[in-house]
C-alpha cells in the first residue's frame, strides 16, 4: 500500500477510540444487540469453565494495540473494551472475582505482543488470554506469515500454561478496509482460531453490523457526539465479548454433561 497513507490510517484507528474520562454513560441493550453468530464461540473454554466452576479467581489477561490499551499519548485513559468487559462480568456473576491484567500499546504488532504474553504467564496463571491483534500489521503492510508464526507462537504458550485465547480481529473501519487488504489477515486469524484452546471473536463484522444498522458508526457520528459514540463502543463491545466468554464456558459444561 501507499505508505503515505499510514499516518492518517493510524490516526484515524486510534482518535476514533480517543476519550477523556468524563463521558456520560449511554444507554447499552438496545443500542447495540448482539445475534448468536458473534455471541457463540466455535469452541467451548474450557480453562474459562474450570475457574468459573472452582469459583475464581477468574485472571484475564488482554493484549493488543491501541484499542485494547486505551491510552493516546497527551490524552486521559480511556475505560477501553476489556475492562467494560470485566464490568460486564461482574455484573453477571457477581459471586465471582475477576482479575483483568492489560498488556500492550499503540502500533504494537503480534510480534512484539508475545514477549508481553510470556512475561505474564510466568507470573500468574490466566484462564483466557484476549488477544487483539492484525491492524497494525494490516496497516504497515507486513507479512501475513510473520502474523501467523507469532500468534502461533503466543497461543503455544498460553496452552502449555493451561490457558484459552480468545483472538479479537480489527476494529471496522471504512477508511482502513478501502485503503489496506484486511483479507490476508483475517485468513490468519480464522486460521490460528482452528487451533486447539483459540476462538476468534469477530469485532470487525459486529461493528460492521451496528454501523449498517444505524446504531453505532464511529467514521460517520458527529465530532461533537463522538466522544460518547465511543464510550458507548467501549461497552457494547466489551458487553459482546463476556457475553461470548460466558457462552464458550457454557459450552464446555454442557459438553461435559452430554458424556
Amino acid at each position: 500500500m501507499n505508505t503515505k497513507l499510514l499516518p492518517l490510517l493510524i490516526f484515524g484507528l486510534i482518535a476514533a477510540q480517543s476519550s477523556s474520562q468524563a463521558v456520560e454513560e449511554p444507554p447499552v441493550v438496545a443500542a447495540c444487540p448482539v445475534s448468536e453468530e458473534f455471541a457463540v464461540p466455535d469452541e467451548p473454554l474450557d480453562a474459562v469453565a474450570a475457574a468459573l466452576a472452582a469459583g475464581g479467581p477468574v485472571n484475564i489477561l488482554a493484549v493488543g494495540s491501541a484499542t485494547t490499551v486505551g491510552v493516546v499519548p497527551g490524552q486521559a485513559p480511556i475505560a477501553s473494551f476489556p475492562y467494560r468487559m470485566v464490568e460486564a462480568l461482574e455484573a453477571a456473576l457477581p459471586q465471582v472475582r475477576f482479575n483483568l491484567t492489560v498488556r500492550g500499546g499503540k502500533g504494537m504488532t503480534a510480534e512484539d505482543m508475545v514477549p508481553l504474553i510470556t512475561t505474564a504467564l510466568t507470573a500468574r496463571h490466566y484462564p483466557v488470554v484476549v488477544w487483539q491483534t492484525g491492524t497494525v500489521e494490516a496497516v504497515r503492510g507486513l507479512s501475513p506469515d510473520r502474523l501467523e508464526s507469532a500468534l502461533e507462537d503466543g497461543v503455544q504458550r498460553v496452552q502449555e500454561a493451561g490457558g484459552n485465547v480468545v483472538l479479537v480481529d480489527p476494529q471496522f473501519s471504512r477508511f482502513l478496509r478501502a485503503n489496506t487488504d484486511l483479507d490476508p489477515y483475517e485468513a490468519v486469524l480464522q486460521q490460528v482460531a482452528t487451533m486447539p484452546s483459540v476462538v476468534l471473536f469477530h469485532r470487525f463484522d459486529l461493528m460492521n453490523a451496528w454501523a449498517d444498522d444505524g446504531l453505532i458508526d464511529l467514521e460517520r457520528t458527529p465530532i461533537a457526539r463522538r466522544r460518547n459514540a465511543v464510550a458507548l463502543l467501549s461497552v457494547c463491545v466489551g458487553n459482546a465479548l463476556a457475553r461470548f466468554v460466558l457462552n464458550g464456558a457454557a459450552l464446555d459444561r454442557a459438553d461435559a454433561a452430554g458424556h
